[in-house]
């Protein structure tokens, strides 16, 4: 099969087409599939025009047309799809119904082959949080909402996504959440690193790996103030940083208190590093808001750190209830609830075994269902349906 995937960024700097759009085009790739990939570079206008080989994924970044005009942003989306449509695929497949990739898919719907919109985020969700204008947001409320509805079939990122695809009159849906490289990825082994794991002292060290979305700073503090109360000595590592400065309200939030000692920042880190970082500590801690944006999200720095063995406490919020298996891959609290993640990571701290089991039974269970060699198969079930209605 020929299959054409339409990226909604570059590579870099943001994960979707690196953490998703890549790995399942390499995956296919490797099952015999004949696949590109093609990408607006606008975030990264240094691979504009940029061709290369991805271990048999032709990947295309097409050339962007100068300026910021909206007939700007309408030439770079014709080229998305005439890209796409060059190559004559037997499917199309576009992620995130908005923005350019949006453009091109609706261009695409009518075309030469049957197209899949993937939802990997609830985007109406996005608007708030990115503070976009009222008309872009209406717009982008619009696109998703269409899009969703009118493709010949879907791959959804969470079950959320799956019953909200469903509820727009959407008929063909494939669960497809995302996955871990187990071949490629550093981050499917804890790597011991000096660096991180000097002056341990009997220290316990807790993992926020962060951007801030899921949580507010006050949600952290809320549960890291009645961990600090019953684990005095334990340490709190924030890996990642907020939109608008959260990692330094934590730490205001700890100074205030008297505990500004038990809160570390190391700010963001690269791929390299997060094998010695998941080394360093003992476990993770995942507050997670009940929003629609968090239930709707597949969380890839949880897979991250439950593919590396590292054990985690959360919330029962969407797919963090779905990966987390509570008492057998880590343990969950209810939403809302800070007391019970408080305990459920005091819990954790305090049994060196039970830290153990649940991190080898995490890694392992990330191999069986979340390889992107399986998740494969979902989107050729799903492209072989949507060959079907087309």
């Amino acid at each position: 099969m020929r299959i054409a995937l339409i990226a909604p960024f570059a590579i870099h700097p943001k994960g979707t087409t690196r953490w998703r759009v890549l790995p399942l085009a390499r995956a296919l790739a490797d099952q015999g599939h004949a696949v590109r990939v093609v990408i607006p570079p606008y975030d990264w206008p240094l691979h504009s025009g940029r061709r290369w080989q991805d271990r048999g994924v032709d990947v295309v970044n097409v050339a962007m047309p100068p300026g910021q005009t909206l007939p700007a942003h309408l030439m770079l989306a014709g080229r998305l799809a005439r890209a796409a449509l060059d190559w004559q695929p037997d499917v199309l497949h576009c992620f995130k119904p908005k923005g350019h990739s949006g453009l091109a898919a609706s261009a695409l719907l009518s075309g030469r082959a049957p197209l899949v919109m993937d939802a990997d985020d609830y985007e109406a969700g996005w608007n708030r949080v990115l503070s976009y204008p009222a008309l872009w947001a209406s717009f982008f409320q619009w696109q998703e909402r269409s899009l969703l509805r009118r493709a010949h079939a879907v791959t959804a990122a969470s079950r959320w996504l799956e019953s909200f695809a469903r509820s727009l009159g959407q008929p063909r849906v494939q669960y497809l959440p995302n996955g871990v490289e187990f071949s490629r990825s550093q981050n499917a082994m804890r790597r011991q690193d000096n660096r991180l794991t000097e002056d341990r002292t009997n220290r316990l060290r807790v993992l926020l790996y962060s951007r801030f979305v899921e949580h507010g700073a006050g949600d952290v503090w809320q549960v890291w103030r009645q961990v600090l109360a019953a684990e005095p000595a334990a340490r709190l590592l924030v890996a990642g940083q907020g939109r608008s400065g959260e990692e330094t309200l934590l730490a205001q939030m700890a100074g205030e208190a008297g505990a500004g000692h038990s809160v570390q920042g190391v700010g963001w880190l690269p791929a390299s590093a997060r094998p010695g970082l998941f080394a360093a500590v003992d476990a993770a801690l995942l507050p997670v808001q009940d929003t629609p944006l968090n239930r709707a999200k597949s969380p890839m720095r949880l897979l991250d750190l439950l593919a590396a063995g590292v054990p985690v406490a959360t919330q029962r919020v969407g797919e963090y209830g779905v990966m987390v298996v509570d008492g057998v891959t880590g343990l969950l609290a209810a939403p809302g609830d800070a007391a019970g993640l408080a305990g459920q990571m005091i819990r954790l701290l305090r049994a060196g075994d039970l830290r153990l089991h649940l991190g080898q039974a995490a890694a392992a269970a990330m191999q069986a269902h979340y390889a992107w060699p399986q998740l494969a198969q979902s989107a050729l079930n799903v492209y072989h349906a949507a060959l079907l209605r087309y």
